[in-house]
């Protein structure tokens, strides 16, 4: 496979270095876990099965399987965003490499009006459902999310970081969204079953996801949200960011929940705070 080539720009600043590091330069490793969030968040989306590669139940590489029925029989055990993005035991799919818009990479993030590309450099064939899938993540990101970490915190102490707008997507096939739902249905061998039906309900999917793209919440606002959930998800905890995320530069505002019921309390709650033009996940996924 040929090198595939995304060209963005930010609408703030983005951050990808870690914990009490300099943003100073790209990161492709934060880079590449947002994009695997999101990918994981439309995989569950679809009716497959995405891990939680944070979880002790994560996928890894059966060696097993390898020994008896080559790399298919290694990757029963892998769900389809692990096969992507790699896993243990699997590398990924590709390499990322960050670079300005003249293709050099000694360039910053940390502005808005940042010209940049996102390099996609194959490092295993990929099939067309998976560059299918991370062309709609790339699309979803500029339409309704976030790139990169810190997308929760609020000025004055910091900036709206992670908002960027897609200016070039990557070639994908044209495939109808039904095609993609089987071919994850058929990804979920009985190992894999087992494991969606123990996980969690506050693992992210986008059916369960809210989005505008015409307004954005202050503190106060998100709160009044956050407080509709009395089961405390919404306003995670020490360690654990809450689940809404507004954008003032990028005019947006999104977040997640765990049901439907806690999805229409939000969109209740949004309505009597005479807020409308929310799209639901459902909807977004409807549009594919």
């Amino acid at each position: 496979m040929k090198e595939l080539v995304a060209q963005l720009k930010t609408v703030s600043p983005v951050w990808t270095a870690g914990i009490e590091r300099s943003n100073n330069v790209p990161r492709e490793i934060g880079l590449a876990g947002s994009l695997r969030w999101w990918y994981e968040v439309l995989v569950r989306g679809l009716g497959g099965y995405a891990c939680d590669p944070t979880d002790e139940d994560r996928c890894s590489f059966d060696d097993d399987g390898y020994k008896a029925d080559g790399i298919e029989g290694g990757l029963r055990t892998v769900c389809p965003a692990c096969q992507m993005f790699g896993c243990g035991g699997w590398a990924s799919k590709f390499r990322l490499l960050a670079t300005d818009a003249k293709g050099q990479a000694n360039f910053s993030l940390d502005s808005k009006e940042v010209l940049f590309q996102l390099h996609f450099l194959p490092t295993k064939d990929w099939l067309s459902a998976e560059q299918w899938l991370l062309g709609q993540v790339l699309l979803l990101i500029d339409h309704y999310g976030a790139l990169g970490a810190r997308t929760t915190l609020k000025p004055p102490k910091f900036p709206d970081y992670g908002q960027v707008r897609l200016t070039k997507n990557i070639p994908f096939p044209n495939l109808e969204r039904r095609e993609i739902e089987a071919w994850l249905r058929g990804l979920i061998t009985a190992d894999l079953k087992r494991k969606q039906a123990n996980q969690s309900a506050e693992i992210p999917r986008l059916e369960f996801f809210f989005f505008n793209t015409a307004k954005w919440l202050d503190t106060k606002q998100m709160n009044q949200v956050v407080q509709t959930d009395r089961t405390g998800f919404m306003a995670g905890k020490r360690g654990i960011s809450k689940k809404i995320f507004s954008s003032q530069p990028a005019n947006r505002f999104w977040g997640y929940t765990t049901d439907q019921r806690m999805l229409n309390n939000v969109l209740k709650t949004l309505e009597q705070m005479g807020i409308g033009d929310v799209k639901t996940g459902k909807e977004v996924l409807n549009a594919l």
